[in-house]
């Protein structure tokens, strides 16, 4: 009768067959985008006169369901009212992300925009406002431990509606699409559906609250709860 082999490398070789692979598949599941998240987002606009204004944007956005950054983000810029139809907007944007969707990881990515975007607006009905918008971003990354710098152009295309339903509740309703050419290729960026209950305390200050479906390329996606604050400042006459 054969002796069974009880070599202890031979265990040791086992070991490493099934750890290492498992270890693998635990990493890769583990550094997966999350599959919820939370934006939030503040607002003050500073209106110069009637053809003038400052754009400030700040932005949280968390990693997954808790409450550690994914990005932090800020966005200014000045723009111009052509009419009650039409705008344009050019400023910078301050952006540092996470390098990986784990909490260990402390390093962040640090991006600077430049962007600028037209913007046209009608209104469809007594109560439901149609917009347009069109943004083109130049995105320059530092370096980080895992990536080597680079620069990208991003272009986004907006429509919105806004619909008035009740006193001082609306409801709005936006599909942004997102195409991004980096390293002479062109590819999908992602895609943002939302849809924002928006309560206006008066003319200058709003409350929006809602649920963006997030499409990423090869078929991932993200459910986010969306809330943002936008308090208009004015530097001139109320009109």
């Amino acid at each position: 009768m054969k002796k069974l082999n009880t070599n202890p490398c031979s265990f040791k070789a086992l070991k490493k067959i099934i750890i290492i692979p498992s270890f693998l598949i635990s990493v890769n599941l583990f550094a997966q985008r999350p599959a919820t998240g939370t934006w939030l987002n503040v607002q003050f606009p500073v209106q110069l006169n009637n053809k003038w204004q400052i754009p400030n944007d700040f932005n949280y956005r968390t990693l997954g369901n808790s409450a550690s950054a994914l990005q932090q983000l800020y966005r200014g810029g000045i723009k111009y009212i052509f009419d009650k139809h039409w705008s344009a907007t050019a400023g910078i944007a301050f952006a540092f992300t996470r390098t990986t969707f784990t909490k260990q990881t402390k390093e962040f990515a640090r991006e600077f925009r430049y962007w600028q975007e037209v913007n046209y607006k009608t209104q469809l009905t007594a109560n439901l406002l149609g917009q347009l918008r069109l943004r083109v971003e130049e995105r320059s990354f530092t370096a980080t431990n895992s990536k080597a710098a680079y620069h990208a152009f991003r272009y986004r295309i907006r429509p919105q509606l806004q619909q008035k339903i009740y006193g001082k509740w609306s409801l709005f309703v936006a599909d942004e699409y997102m195409e991004q050419h980096a390293k002479n290729k062109w590819s999908f960026d992602q895609n943002r559906f939302m849809i924002n209950g928006i309560y206006s305390f008066n003319k200058y200050t709003q409350l929006f609250a809602g649920y963006m479906w997030l499409q990423w390329p090869a078929n991932s996606s993200q459910h986010i709860i969306t809330v943002a604050f936008q308090k208009t400042i004015l530097l001139h006459a109320k009109q």
